[in-house]
């Protein structure tokens, strides 16, 4: 074997032994292994927000009063004015509350607030604050040089973004302080396009196809991300364990998601709720 390679190979188990035997990730392990002992009162949202953003597709709508531009966005809206606001709702908050049971949290709903109320052990509210769809056009320019000339083709594929605000309190406690945790995600139309040179002629011609979005993918997102958020509230009081825990003087250094279906844990950037500041 190349001396190089050996090196590069080695060099690499080095980094990932330590990286193992980091202290926050030992912590982390241990939280997934003693489970959160964490009772959770789960407030679903009273409201879907829904928004299309496709107003330059109308004619005249720069011209139209406020409410004459909404009651043109919801009726020529591809997924909006076609969306159950209960059946949404109900969709997403499922799947959260059935993430949150299979990572070993106690769940409680408003109506089982007694319960909830009566043990001292560590509880927070969490209050699903708002859950908002908003489609729009999201457009894409695909480029080539053939032969000293640049082609383009441009298309407006169909996108949502289903975004989600939760606040989190502590209960029990003389200095009650809120966590706002965000998170947003998107779903476009499928694309695949490339440009083809005719052998023959020389001319040259785009091939492409898109696979629509269609309504049960966006019902199928708000299942997806029900399951995840649940997920990313787990990893989020797995962290705050971690940083509390960490040996004086030391800082974590990474963020860790645990995937409970592969059962392994793993650091993350972007795989996270966001942290809002509070107002």
């Amino acid at each position: 074997m190349n001396p190089g390679r050996i090196f590069t190979f080695l060099f690499l188990f080095i980094l990932l032994f330590l990286a193992s035997c980091l202290p926050e990730q030992k912590l982390a392990q241990s939280f997934v292994k003693s489970g959160p002992k964490i009772r959770l009162l789960v407030t679903p949202p009273d409201y879907l927000y829904l928004y299309n953003h496709k107003g330059e597709a109308i004619d005249g709508f720069s011209e139209m009063s406020d409410k004459q531009q909404d009651s043109a966005l919801f009726s020529s809206s591809l997924f909006i004015q076609r969306i159950s606001d209960s059946t949404m709702l109900e969709d997403y908050v499922n799947q959260f509350i059935s993430s949150l049971r299979a990572a070993n949290f106690e769940v409680y709903l408003p109506d089982q607030i007694d319960s909830f109320l009566v043990s001292q052990a560590q509880s927070y509210k969490v209050n699903i604050s708002q859950i908002q769809l908003d489609e729009y056009t999201y457009p894409l320019e695909d480029k080539q040089p053939i032969n000293d000339t640049v082609y383009y083709r441009r298309f407006n594929l169909n996108a949502m973004d289903f975004s989600v605000w939760l606040e989190l309190s502590k209960v029990n406690t003389d200095k009650p302080r809120k966590t706002l945790l965000y998170d947003s995600q998107s779903a476009f139309d499928s694309f695949d396009g490339n440009f083809i040179v005719d052998p023959w002629s020389n001319a040259v011609r785009y091939k492409y196809h898109i696979d629509s979005l269609g309504l049960a993918d966006v019902y199928d997102m708000a299942k997806y991300l029900g399951r995840k958020h649940g997920e990313y509230l787990f990893d989020f009081f797995m962290n705050q364990w971690v940083a509390f825990n960490m040996p004086q003087n030391q800082y974590d250094l990474y963020y860790y998601h645990y995937d409970r279906r592969k059962k392994i844990m793993e650091t993350t950037d972007e795989d996270r709720f966001e942290i809002l500041p509070n107002k």
